[in-house]
């Protein structure tokens, strides 16, 4: 783990505590020499549950012109069936270029907030049984946690079961 002066962090990294902090949310940032591609990865790092991590995965209606965020919980996978019932539209991956474009961020270090552009974001509602979640500050070496509860004020994300 290292620890690295505010001014020395990515912008990107910079971006996401650079929220917190205007939110007066707390937080505690961990940056590791080595990335953290995936949640098991992260757990790993981490030293903790694989459930605690969030993985905010960018999904796009069919024509890929609107994008959802979806942040799910480690432990768990994406039920594109049961959510398709519950928002009434079929969502499919995002293209990495239209995750980029419309985030900021590339694939693997989409912050589940902080976004200068406003679209819809989906709570696993299993993160919120959670109480401190590790979640991409930006890049994959540098992970936030924060607590659940603050999650859907961050986020203004609707909380509800995806599998």
């Amino acid at each position: 783990m290292r620890v690295d002066p505010v001014e020395d962090l990515p912008g990107r990294v910079r971006r996401v505590l650079n929220f917190l902090q205007a939110k007066d949310i707390p937080y505690q940032l961990r940056r590791f020499d080595e990335p953290a591609h995936h949640a098991s990865q992260a757990s790993v790092l981490l030293g903790c549950q694989l459930g605690a991590v969030v993985k905010s995965l960018v999904f796009a209606s069919e024509d890929q012109d609107e994008i959802y965020l979806l942040l799910i919980s480690g432990a768990n996978r994406v039920d594109l069936e049961h959510l398709k019932t519950t928002l009434g539209v079929r969502l499919t991956p995002a293209n990495p270029d239209v995750v980029l474009e419309k985030t900021g961020y590339p694939v693997g270090s989409v912050p589940p907030f902080g976004f200068e552009n406003a679209f819809p974001v989906v709570i696993d509602a299993d993160l919120m049984d959670i109480p401190f979640l590790w979640a991409s500050a930006g890049e994959p070496s540098a992970l936030v946690q924060i607590r659940s509860k603050d999650l859907p004020l961050l986020t203004g994300g609707r909380i509800q079961p995806i599998h």
